[in-house]
């Protein structure tokens, strides 16, 4: 080793100072309709399938149709969910 002497200084980097008012970030909220969505037309259909189990009897004194809800449990959740936005957007517009 020679007798010269390194700096070792580490400069320190000054952090970007926060405002007064600090506002985080926003929670994305179109994903998380769209998760609701998604998330309640796949509790709609498991009920349509949870009725299916009933006999006849048990239906007919629910005022059920077992074709009908044959045809709603075998719907896409894509057709639910489109349904449930198509009716949510009509609510709010009676608003």
């Amino acid at each position: 080793m020679s007798g010269e002497r390194r700096d070792t200084h580490v400069r320190q980097q000054s952090e970007p100072q926060l405002p007064d008012f600090y506002m985080p970030a926003m929670w994305p909220l179109d994903l998380q309709r769209s998760l609701h969505d998604w998330f309640r037309a796949w509790r709609q259909r498991r009920l349509y399938r949870q009725l299916l189990k009933l006999d006849d009897r048990q239906l007919a004194s629910r005022d059920l149709d077992r074709r009908r809800l044959r045809e709603m449990a075998n719907t896409p959740l894509r057709q639910l969910v489109a349904k449930r936005r198509k009716h949510r957007g009509t609510a709010r517009a009676t608003r």
